[in-house]
């Protein structure tokens, strides 16, 4: 009997990477495609998307609404969600940690895991004051353009880093400080390393300043950041230097309080900028 190829090794991984790949294309702003519109934006032909369709369809991790024939994602995600935070809490172990830092800097506060493309709001909390920022958890932020991917950026692996410059040749500039370059972007992330924390004003939005740090794991590797989300009008240098200290001391609590440890680099870097 004749082995199919779609079941050697190497094939079935190419299967998963293109299943994966497909997931992706799933965002707030898309959240249903027909068929041949996502084949169309994956670059892959509609037979090829439609099997590996067909497959999470079967898995429960796409669904096909029965009169639209659009595909949307499935109760598997959410499932596999519930049980990721039951488990190995994410939420509930930052939630306080933002609700207390919301509560010294007096202004929205979130926590941010790199999604693939951007970075995806996890948390959030917000100030007793009518003139806040308001943070779309729903709105992936973009990664070269918010304190959040900023500061991921300058922590993670090359890998992450090099794809991020690759997409810049094509940017996306939302206002005059947004990052337009290679050459500006990798300056920015040699600052962020040195200062421990990543300050982005007026880069996504004309109005809000982002002061960012990053959460580590248990082998020092950034796993999600912490941030300040301000109102650029009413911040003066002394301002931004206090909440700065108190985010950076807010990413040490929320390391240890999610099982990890900061570089003794970092923490250095914090009793310097004390």
């Amino acid at each position: 009997m004749i082995e199919s190829k779609d079941k050697r090794p190497g094939s079935t991984m190419k299967t998963i990477d293109k299943a994966m790949f497909l997931l992706g294309f799933f965002a707030p702003e898309t959240p249903e495609y027909r068929l041949s519109d996502l084949a169309r934006a994956a670059d892959m032909d509609k037979v090829t998307t439609m099997r590996i369709l067909a497959s999470l369809v079967a898995s429960g991790f796409v669904e096909q609404h029965p009169e639209t024939r659009r595909y949307r994602l499935g109760t598997a995600v959410l499932r596999l969600a519930r049980i990721r935070e039951a488990s190995f809490p994410v939420i509930a172990v930052l939630q306080p940690i933002l609700e207390t830092l919301t509560g010294e800097v007096g202004e929205s506060t979130h926590a941010c895991l790199f999604s693939g493309k951007g970075m995806t709001t996890i948390a959030i909390a917000e100030p007793h004051r009518s003139t806040r920022v308001f943070i779309d958890p729903a709105q992936p932020l973009p990664i070269h353009a918010t304190a959040s991917g900023l500061v991921f950026l300058a922590y993670a692996d090359d890998a992450i880093v090099n794809e991020a410059l690759r997409r810049l040749n094509v940017p996306t500039t939302y206002t005059d400080s947004t990052v337009k370059s290679e050459t500006e972007l990798r300056q920015r992330l040699e600052e962020i390393r040195k200062n421990g924390c990543a300050i982005s004003s007026r880069s996504f939005e004309n109005d809000v300043t982002g002061i960012a740090a990053p959460i580590f794991n248990w082998h020092g590797k950034i796993q999600a950041t912490i941030s300040a989300a301000c109102i650029s009008t009413r911040m003066t240098p002394e301002l931004e230097r206090e909440i700065e200290g108190v985010v950076l001391r807010a990413s040490v609590t929320a390391t240890r309080a999610m099982g990890g440890e900061p570089p003794n680099t970092f923490l250095m870097k914090i009793k310097e900028n004390a």
